[in-house]
């Protein structure tokens, strides 16, 4: 089955090229939109290709389902016919280990194999760093454009550091270039002339490694695709402090960069969509990281995401903003973003970097941000016996913290005392005990609290 083929049952399809085997443009089946997706079906041998031009997911008919019908690799060529030999290697633990039930056995999670991305092609990079340049000469003019990232955290020596410029276009319209002049692979129109670079008026947000430009994004103004990447940018995710010990995982660059700017204890990395999964290079560095803060926004595709995490990192915790829907929001609306991710890390971490204390200032105390009660806390599980352990645990936690309130809604997914996020033990049962979790999930109100806790339908059982 062809990848237009498998598009046309998620999205309608237009065709807008006959050239080289046609083209089809139309909205992503993951960002949306209205033309940002193209596919060519007679690409990779007849397998068909595809690219989102917003979320920059690319690949073939294999990849196409794997990245939006959540399919394993081997899922994926059975439901094309196409045979693969499956030859699992049990690994050393498993042969040694006393035999377990099939309904024991905890399902295991789809293999992921995280993609490598190579750098772009030299000439785009003697292009893009002319035009970076130019931007950001373009932005420190812009009061306005300066206001608005202050608003969000990242100010004027942010806007310095990570190059940020403005593209004000020409005559306030968008730029069009060759793209043969960008060493970017032509495309054309369906009389045969070649189309041309598309440069939108906007916000320019570079992104480097190592001092090397991969990869410019601009925020539009307005219209869609509202976030763009130029072509022949390299589509490695954006990871900043690589070298710290926890992370704060956002979809957006802006939102990754007012983290990193709040906090030297966490680096932060930027997923692009919610959907998007680590590369080969930022992957390694997760895993070795003593904390993830999950802060990826809360609505069904973010639940997928959190579960997806939840699976293959032991050490990630869900950690939305008290405020708002993106950390840049909640810095917006008053949210501190230092406190706010302070209260996420392991106080070791806070200790060994000495992040933001002086001599003469005390430590962040947890009451301030944090509430719950020690992991070693006794729970009673008298009154309903019949539910899990770590479901009664947490109402018996909430009974002693009667401010705590539980965020249930659809399109999010928290928990608040006074407005401030909750963390320590409470936070840990809510968003790492999958049990919990679901449990929440199941309760009829969209605010619980030791009051309406047990209220929930008990799907767990």
């Amino acid at each position: 089955m062809n990848v237009l083929e498998l598009a046309a049952k998620h999205v309608k399809m237009k065709k807008v090229s006959s050239t080289k085997g046609g083209e089809w443009q139309g909205p992503c089946p993951d960002c949306g939109g209205n033309d940002r997706f193209h596919v060519w079906p007679a690409e990779m041998s007849g397998k068909g290709a595809y690219w989102c031009r917003s979320c920059g997911k690319t690949g073939d008919n294999i990849q196409f389902l794997r990245e939006f019908r959540g399919l394993s690799f081997h899922e994926a060529c059975a439901e094309l016919g196409i045979d693969v030999p499956n030859r699992p290697s049990p690994s050393l633990a498993s042969r040694f280990s006393s035999p377990v039930a099939p309904a024991e056995k905890k399902p295991e999670p789809a293999p992921f194999v995280p993609v490598v991305h190579g750098s772009p092609a030299a000439l785009w990079l003697e292009r893009a760093e002319k035009f970076v340049s130019w931007a950001q000469e373009k932005l420190i003019w812009n009061t306005d454009v300066l206001s608005w990232l202050e608003e969000r955290g990242i100010g004027l020596d942010a806007v310095k550091e990570f190059r940020l410029g403005w593209n004000p276009g020409d005559d306030g319209k968008d730029l069009y270039r060759s793209r043969k002049s960008w060493g970017v692979p032509e495309t054309y129109h369906e009389d045969g002339r070649p189309k041309m670079l598309w440069i939108p008026r906007g916000l320019v947000i570079p992104y480097s490694v190592g001092g090397v430009l991969q990869r410019i994004r601009i925020r539009r103004p307005e219209g869609e695709p509202r976030y763009y990447v130029l072509p022949g940018s390299s589509m490695s995710v954006m990871m900043i402090g690589s070298d710290r010990r926890a992370f704060v995982v956002v979809e957006a660059e802006l939102d990754a960069i007012a983290c990193a700017v709040a906090s030297p204890v966490a680096g932060a990395v930027a997923l692009g969509s919610v959907s998007a999964k680590p590369d080969s290079e930022s992957m390694g560095i997760l895993r070795n990281a003593m904390a993830i803060l999950l802060a990826l926004d809360y609505d069904a595709a973010g639940k997928k995401a959190a579960h997806w995490w939840a699976e293959r990192f032991p050490n990630c915790s869900r950690w939305p903003v008290p405020k708002g829907k993106d950390p840049g929001d909640a810095r917006r609306l008053g949210i501190d973003l230092e406190l706010w991710i302070k209260a996420g890390v392991p106080p070791a971490l806070t200790i060994e970097s000495g992040a933001g204390i002086t001599s003469q200032e005390k430590p962040l105390k947890a009451q301030d941000v944090v509430c719950g009660a020690p992991a070693d806390h006794t729970i009673s599980c008298g009154e309903l016996p019949d539910l899990p352990a770590a479901v009664m645990e947490l109402y018996d936690l909430l009974k002693k913290n009667p401010g705590v309130r539980i965020i249930n809604e659809e399109n999010r997914f928290t928990v608040l005392r006074g407005g401030k996020f909750v963390g320590g033990r409470i936070n840990y049962l809510v968003f790492r005990e999958q049990v919990v979790t679901d449990y929440l999930f199941a309760h009829p109100d969209a605010m619980i609290d030791s009051r309406n806790y047990l209220n929930a339908k008990r799907e767990t059982e």
